[in-house]
């Protein structure tokens, strides 16, 4: 007699993602991309929303679906730190769903995959960052779990329930980003070619194609447009680094290592050169991850991480070939892809690292499963650590805006070297050039008739005083550090 795979995980998994999805999220300062999200949940209209976005002009009106979901989100939630960062949780219990379902017929793997989703600190980051990238990892994962299936299942006709599937996660993987477009694409064509795929389609696939299928069109409609209108990214440098630094955030270490705001103007990822001396403090808690970790994957490859040849190499050309295509965009246009760029890439990983902690976990060996519970331990501490260890904090744009309003409540003359989104969402008084009790905003070198300041906020001078002009500015006058936030120092005379 054959059992019915069980639909539900199992309560103390559950009662792990609750936990984490309390935990995880704070209430610290938004940052830069956090404050471009804020100000689009602000307008209490959809047209004042529309043209916030249409104002920016950037790559955030590539992200229509969380754009509007956010927008939506607040108008029962408000627009608080925490409120906004909240605005991932569905999404997040929405990917842990999706793995329970998709990995129903092999529990045991389902069962330590979702435990290392539940741990796993890029997913922690990205939980506490009101961004689109929970949402876009939950499409992913509906999509990944929806090939894995289909493949799994050989001849079997698919069921109604994976035909919702598959094209919701299509939906919200592309309609939470641009960049979701080439995995969703990669992600469909193995299923083209699965023996009953098309008669599946006209039968029990017809009601959810007609259902998402004219909001797909409307969605590639749209980024059509934005791509007419030559919408996009920022121009950074794209270099090896970079790349590296992709799987620096997606196999765990980002937590381990040092702050971002240290490695932002180092040589490791930032430049592209070989430096690593910002990484070396931090070299055994990373060791502890890596050595295991690539131990365990090694033993994993050796056997295909349980798949057939023609699996495998499915998996990899799915998994791989968006994410050249992707680099190779960057470095075309100059735009610096980094590991949220690939979420889409997160569930291969995910699935690799459960797959080959469950292999050392059932070879029964205490070496092996030392391996295995040094791996979940430094995935567990590296999420630990990007939550309470005050190094990870977020760049603090509340405490700056607060020592910048003050002074100019003095009377005092303010610069603003850094985002004026950050200064718009604390309510911090910005203008381009001299108005008395407004911040002037560092854009253009600062002319010779500009009033001295009496207080300058610089972050990021990386990006927002490229030129140096601000810097030889305040040098030269002897301008000295009064005080420090995350990714910020405040200077006197």
């Amino acid at each position: 007699m054959s059992v019915r795979p069980r639909l539900l995980p199992q309560l103390p998994l559950l009662l792990l993602a609750v936990a984490v999805a309390c935990l995880a999220i704070n209430s610290q300062s938004l940052w830069i991309d956090e404050a471009q999200t804020a100000l689009k949940a602000i307008p209490p209209t959809l047209r004042g929303w529309w043209h916030a976005l249409d104002y920016e002009h950037n790559s955030n009106m590539q992200l229509p679906l969380y754009m509007y979901y956010i927008w939506a989100w607040a108008r029962l939630f408000g627009y608080s730190e925490v409120a906004l960062r909240a605005a991932n949780i569905p999404f997040f219990f929405l990917g842990f769903f999706a793995i329970a379902f998709f990995l129903r017929r092999h529990p045991r793997l389902r069962s330590i995959t979702l435990l290392v989703y539940c741990l796993h600190p890029f997913v922690w980051f990205y939980l506490n960052e009101a961004r689109p990238y929970i949402m876009q990892l939950s499409g992913a994962l509906l999509v990944t779990g929806a090939l894995f299936e289909a493949l799994d299942t050989g001849d079997e006709p698919l069921s109604a329930a994976w035909w919702w599937l598959f094209p919701c996660g299509i939906f919200i993987l592309c309609g939470s980003g641009l960049l979701g477009v080439p995995w969703a694409i990669a992600l469909s064509i193995p299923l083209c070619f699965r023996p009953g795929f098309w008669s599946s389609m006209t039968r029990a696939g017809r009601s959810p194609l007609l259902f998402f299928g004219p909001a797909l069109l409307l969605l590639a409609l749209y980024f059509a447009w934005t791509i007419e209108q030559k919408i996009g990214a920022g121009y950074r440098s794209m270099n090896l680094a970079a790349i590296a630094s992709v799987f620096y955030d997606q196999v765990g270490f980002i937590g381990l290592g040092p702050a971002r705001a240290d490695l932002r103007p180092s040589s490791v990822f930032a430049t592209g050169t070989v430096s690593l001396a910002p990484l070396l403090p931090y070299v055994i808690p990373i060791a502890l991850l890596a050595l295991p970790l690539a131990w365990a994957l090694f033993i994993a490859a050796r056997q295909s991480f349980g798949l057939s040849r023609s699996r495998l190499i499915t998996a990899l050309c799915v998994s791989i070939l968006p994410a050249v295509i992707i680099f190779a965009l960057g470095y075309i246009r100059g735009v610096r892809m980094l590991g949220r760029h690939l979420t889409p890439l997160f569930p291969f990983i995910l699935l690799a690292q459960a797959f080959a902690i469950l292999l050392l976990w059932k070879n029964g060996r205490p070496l092996h499963r030392i391996a295995a519970a040094l791996i979940l331990f430094s995935l567990t501490f590296s999420s630990l650590q990007l939550r309470f260890n005050p190094r990870h904090g977020k760049d603090d744009y509340r405490s700056a805006a607060a020592v910048a309003a003050a002074a100019l409540a003095q009377g005092k003359v303010v610069w603003w070297a850094a985002s004026s989104d950050g200064a718009a969402y604390y309510r911090l008084p910005t203008v381009p050039t001299d108005v008395p009790g407004y911040a002037r905003l560092i854009g253009p070198p600062p002319g010779s008739t500009t009033p001295s300041p009496d207080l300058v906020v610089i972050s990021k001078p990386d990006l927002t005083d490229p030129d140096g002009v601000v810097i030889q500015y305040i040098a030269a006058r002897h301008y000295r550090i009064i005080d420090t936030f995350p990714s910020f120092t405040i200077w006197s005379r």
